[in-house]
């Protein structure tokens, strides 16, 4: 497999080179500050970008031309990563070498014209399509409380306050999408254009050369090409953990409980981290798996998610809201045994085997390569090589010593009638 960068006008093109697989992996990634006021923004763009095009005056004329080209499948979504969110299309097709002559080119083409040259209407988004998606965001919204896990974790995060602003309260997040007009969204996107970082990723039989030829007449970006840095530190945690409790109409009850972690050096970021949350809650062989859900039978669910990039980490939980006490009171006690290293060398080694082997698949699937070497780029995560000596190193002592440095921040119950 080879990895070849060039440094195009205004962007960058990351080209891999593998022939394992007959059909070719396509991302567009455009880095951007995450501020406040763009989270009104992320998700109505991706909806919108999905379906406007200035080539294409409707879905039918999409899908025939899907069709002209043996039909991409392509999805377009703004992510989270740190301080910065993306706006992604990640996209795949049938190499030409198994079609026919010219198809590479016809789908870069195809793929690029939904971030590049949207439908625009007297400065303004396609205002029909735009009113359709954005009462559908709004009902997505509308209709959190009716998933319950996913509101909890929204309001952890509202509570938690780990990023650099203020998250907004689902109510203000709504009235403020409701304010949108089609000209603003298109104000934001063109602010995107005009500030964002490009890369391009594509993975798959083909020539380099050929690949910077096609994009170099294919793409004109005047982006910024400045140095991009994902990682937000926390600096400070209440020292008593704050516990929020919100009634719910919902029979069961979702507890979510957020952690930060202070003083973290790049290796227990990278790697003891990484075994830190698997051996807490990362499985059915995890502490809190075996001693919250299985031994004292008071979840229905429960799992630990980290996040690395805020140096974080969240327990989620379904339980009945008259147990709380009870778990939550277990869930500081498995925290305190990983402090003691009171965890067995099986389930220390056995999460380490789990990491190996998730580094072996890599190689399988081109958009876990893609996604790997995005990581690299983007996150200064280390090649696979060198994660696998890196993690060979991870004692357990250094889980130990990590464990002192876990904080819970923030607990968030949103309590239902049982």
């Amino acid at each position: 497999m080879d990895y070849i960068d060039y440094d195009m006008n205004g962007f960058d093109l990351h080209v891999i080179k593998t022939d394992r697989f007959k059909t070719i992996s396509y991302n567009i990634n455009i880095r951007f500050d995450d501020e406040k006021d763009t989270e009104r923004y992320m998700g109505l763009l991706s909806r919108l970008l999905i379906q406007t095009s200035k080539k294409y005056d409707s879905l039918r004329d999409i899908n025939v031309a899907c069709a002209s080209i043996y039909d991409p499948s392509y999805n377009i979504r703004v992510l989270s990563s740190g301080s910065k969110d993306i706006l992604i299309l990640t996209a795949s097709f049938a190499n030409e070498k198994y079609t026919e002559a010219g198809m590479n080119e016809a789908n870069f083409k195809f793929l690029t014209s939904f971030i590049f040259e949207p439908k625009i209407i007297d400065n303004g988004f396609d205002r029909e399509v735009f009113e359709i998606q954005k009462e559908k965001l709004l009902e997505y919204y509308r209709t959190m409380k009716d998933r319950p896990q996913d509101y909890a974790g929204g309001r952890l995060s509202e509570e938690m306050k780990c990023k650099k602003y203020d998250v907004m309260s689902l109510d203000d997040l709504i009235k403020s999408i409701e304010s949108l007009t089609a000209k603003g969204l298109y104000s934001f996107y063109k602010k995107i254009m005009d500030e964002g970082k490009l890369d391009i990723f594509v993975c798959g039989d083909v020539e380099p050369l050929e690949i910077r030829d096609i994009f170099s007449k294919l793409i004109k970006f005047k982006g910024t090409k400045e140095k991009i840095e994902h990682l937000v530190k926390q600096t400070s945690y209440n020292k008593k953990e704050r516990i929020i409790i919100e009634p719910s109409n919902n029979v069961q009850s979702n507890l979510a409980i957020g952690c930060k972690l202070m003083d973290l050096t790049d290796f227990e970021r990278n790697y003891v981290f990484v075994l830190y949350s698997w051996i807490l809650g990362g499985g059915m062989n995890s502490l809190l798996t075996q001693t919250v859900r299985e031994k004292n039978s008071l979840c229905y669910y429960i799992y630990a998610v980290r996040q690395n990039l805020f140096e974080t980490m969240k327990i989620y939980a379904g339980i009945n809201g008259s147990d709380f006490d009870k778990t939550y009171s277990l869930v500081k006690e498995e925290m305190n045994n990983m402090e003691k290293g009171n965890f067995s060398l099986e389930l220390f080694e056995g999460v380490k085997e789990i990491y190996y082997n998730s580094l072996i698949k890599i190689e399988d699937s081109q958009s876990e390569i893609v996604g790997n070497y995005t990581s690299e780029l983007f996150t200064h995560n280390d090649k696979i090589d060198v994660r696998k000596k890196q993690m060979e190193k991870v004692t357990k002592e250094d889980v130990m010593n990590l464990a002192k440095k876990v904080h819970i921040d923030t607990v968030y119950l949103l309590k239902g009638e049982r």
